[in-house]
């Protein structure tokens, strides 16, 4: 249960704390006296949207605080599986917002994120607002509420479907493009095999651009190359080789009268090999000199190619090559793509087999549901003066969708041997409000929440319609801790504990508080209510009748 709030800095509120009870706890005042404020500040706990305009006037920062008990084992245990641990049972959760828009959101004093908090407030308490009425005519709405109230089974076949169901779209989204690139396919392979063939025409090896570069650096320079080698060669016959015999001579002469002239007889014959081998060398790179007018054109003509694929396909040859590997393993997919696409296409029957299975044992528990669920709101709106109505929950079938193969549509008849139709069509304000108040309350029974809040939901009703719902607002307190905004007196003397809202003056700024009323108050507020500010003795009297209803 709520056990405490504190609002402080939130539009009117300059600091507002309220202590709680069980049972049923009823807010009333005048229009613009800020209870829906209290209930605005109360949804900034359950994360959501902060706008900075709701920050009081001159003020940097808002902040709300709630002080819960929890005592419900099941709702310990949920949280306890979210890693969050009440101290002493009870759970503290607040959240700062800042005037440059920003908020900080805590639990138990520890820093958690925006979507956390949402994740832990939801399992607390919910509210209900009169705004929430028309979402009743919306299908999804609808079968939202039926599943909920189907519990567990539902819920537990629901997450086995969903995660079935995503796995069938990823794959069927993959199949779809497989089957768009099967209808291209004649093109990509026609575009794949032009790049291929173009590579391979010219069929380059890895740093063959560079040999030719070198290669025709000598082409362009053969007959200086020429010219040199042959004087070289000149130089070698007709100097080196005759001047190194002469002294092998001269040198093997001197041996005969000084024996270390052999020492240099050995080393000119070694001499003499060397510059005869170097200018046999010299000679045949002479002989390759070739004049071929034919030659450089030829190798201009390979390294244009050899570029252009270098300028299309990647800054070098070694790019050249791997694009060329990557085209090939592209077109090997292409060819294999009618095979992926018919081994995708029965994995996917299956998921489709598996899906509907599923599908239909969850339609099958809906449908026993929403016999149940049909009786009960009938119960509730018959508690709720509406006499001699017929509701049904119809259902259509449909193809494979995130919530299975049901569609569902409340459909009501709030006259005898009226058509049944859709809400939209038949109910007015007051009974659509009455039939969310059914199913709000069908709901709480089967919710597991420990606070529920209503903001004027009872909009639009009046006399006995008024004084049924204030009972049924008393039994629903029996089993949860109950907060509701009302403008009905009827309502009010159900309250176990009745707080009056209120706006005064202070310091040159309207400022709204909050009184909680003893008895004898809460009879006055009572006969207000009834009367206006003109309270008579009979507007006590019928305060204190209302009030013994519920005592």
């Amino acid at each position: 249960m709520l056990k405490r709030l504190l609002i402080e800095n939130i539009a009117i509120i300059e600091k507002l704390e309220i202590e709680f009870d069980k049972g049923l706890s009823i807010l009333t005042g005048e229009t613009g006296a800020g209870k829906s404020i209290i209930i605005d500040s109360l949804s900034l706990l359950l994360g959501t949207k902060a706008r900075k305009e709701i920050i009081r006037t001159n003020c940097t920062k808002a902040l709300v605080s709630a002080v819960f008990d929890i005592e419900k084992e099941s709702t310990l245990e949920l949280l306890n599986s979210m890693c969050v641990v009440p101290e002493d049972g009870q759970l503290i959760v607040s959240r700062e917002i800042y005037s440059n828009g920003k908020s900080i959101c805590k639990v138990n004093n520890q820093f958690v994120t925006l979507s956390n908090l949402r994740e832990i407030t939801k399992h607390i308490f919910e509210i209900h607002g009169q705004n929430e009425t028309h979402l009743l005519n919306d299908r999804k709405i609808q079968l939202m509420y039926l599943d909920r109230f189907c519990g567990k089974n539902v819920e537990e076949l629901k997450n086995k479907y969903r995660q079935l169901f995503y796995e069938y779209q990823e794959k069927s989204k993959v199949l779809k493009e497989l089957i768009d690139q099967e209808k291209e396919k004649d093109r990509n392979l026609d575009i794949l095999n032009y790049q291929i063939n173009e590579i391979e025409s010219v069929s380059p090896r890895l740093g063959e651009d560079i040999d030719l570069e070198r290669k025709k650096d000598i082409v362009q320079n053969i007959s200086k190359l020429k010219y040199n080698t042959e004087r070289m060669l000149h130089i070698f016959n007709k100097n080196l080789i005759e001047s190194i015999e002469v002294c092998i001579k001269l040198a093997s002469e001197n041996s005969k009268f000084d024996d270390s002239f052999k020492d240099i007889i050995e080393r000119l014959n070694n001499i003499y090999y060397e510059v005869e081998d170097m200018s046999f060398a010299i000679s045949k790179k002479s002989d390759s000199y070739i004049i071929d007018e034919h030659e450089l054109e030829a190798i201009v003509d390979r390294l244009d190619k050899i570029n252009r694929l270098k300028k299309k396909y990647g800054g070098s040859l070694e790019q050249v090559l791997n694009f060329k590997q990557e085209l090939i393993k592209q077109k090997m997919a292409i060819e294999k793509n009618s095979e992926m696409i018919e081994e995708l296409k029965s994995e996917i029957s299956k998921i489709e087999e598996r899906l509907y299975l599923l599908a239909n044992d969850i339609s099958k528990f809906r449908k026993e549901a929403a016999k149940e669920f049909e009786q009960r709101v009938l119960e509730l709106l018959d508690q709720l003066e509406m006499k001699n109505v017929e509701f049904k929950v119809a259902f259509s079938q449909r193809d494979l969708y995130e919530e299975g193969i049901d569609e569902i549509e409340f459909l009501i008849s709030t006259n005898l041997g009226q058509e049944l139709k859709s809400l939209s069509n038949i109910a007015s304000g007051g009974e659509l409000s009455r039939i969310m108040l059914a199913v709000k309350s069908i709901m709480a029974e089967k919710d597991d929440v420990l606070l529920i809040i209503f903001d004027e939901i009872d909009s639009g009703l009046s006399g006995i319609a008024a004084s049924k719902l204030a009972r049924l607002l008393k039994d629903l307190s029996k089993k949860h801790q109950v907060i509701c905004i009302t403008h009905l007196p009827q309502v009010a003397a159900a309250a176990d504990t009745h707080f009056y809202v209120y706006k005064e003056i202070k310091n040159q700024s309207t400022v709204s508080s909050v009184k909680r009323l003893e008895e004898n108050e809460s009879l006055k507020e009572i006969a207000r209510m009834f009367s206006g500010e003109d309270i008579t003795d009979s507007s006590i009297l019928h305060a204190k009748q209302l009030k013994a209803q519920f005592v």
